[in-house]
């Protein structure tokens, strides 16, 4: 069965168009809400991808931190190794000047010294072995093992004249006293002849501290 249209071509034409006008307004609508859609999309990626950079900017500012803090472990690390070689090679990290400037403050204007020596010695220095404590005690006559370890120190060794024995263990007692000096001891006190008059010799000796 057909169905016969008796309105002019004109009216059949302009309804054509508007149909044709109708389809083309819904695709521009698809098209619109297809790209708002896509626009959404993209705009969480970007959103995504900024913060993404933040957390890697963040995370190349911490690794450059770590860097600058390695090179300065590094530094003070070869700081350390240079003055452990001075501790095992000299003994002591103090220099003469600071040696003959703390003596200038303990010595006694009664005082004076004729020598002063200055020198790295070989010393041993008892160890007791790891986990002694721990472990319990025998009830044999076995005896306690201790190592002996060999280190350098620096031994000064000097010799002065002073009025009386009292002005010199005033400057030992002042010297055991010092920052520098540790270990202090007499190697000998005897009359002696200076200038003409009655005077007593002595000779000490001690170690530099560390």
């Amino acid at each position: 069965m057909y169905t016969t249209d008796f309105l002019p071509e004109r009216i059949r034409s302009r309804r054509t168009r508007r149909q044709a006008l109708r389809r083309q307004a819904v695709l521009m609508a698809v098209c619109a809400a297809g790209l708002a859609v896509l626009a959404i999309v993209n705009q969480g990626r970007v959103q995504m991808a900024q913060a993404h950079l933040r957390s890697l900017t963040d995370k190349t500012a911490n690794v450059e931190r770590q860097l600058a803090e390695r090179a300065k472990l590094e530094a003070q690390q070869a700081d350390l190794l240079v003055k452990q070689r001075i501790d095992d090679e000299l003994g002591s990290r103090v220099n003469a000047l600071e040696i003959m400037a703390e003596l200038e403050r303990i010595l006694p204007r009664s005082i004076f010294l004729t020598s002063l020596n200055v020198e790295a010695v070989e010393t041993k220095v008892p160890v007791s072995p790891a986990g002694d404590k721990a472990q319990p005690k025998r009830k044999d006559k076995g005896r306690e093992q201790a190592r002996d370890m060999t280190v350098r120190r620096v031994r000064l060794e000097f010799t002065g004249v002073a009025p009386g024995d009292v002005d010199i263990a005033n400057f030992i007692a002042q010297l055991s006293a010092g920052r520098l000096f540790e270990d202090v001891s007499m190697v000998y006190a005897r009359n002696s002849d200076f200038r003409g008059q009655s005077a007593r010799e002595f000779q000490a000796g001690c170690f530099l501290v560390k």
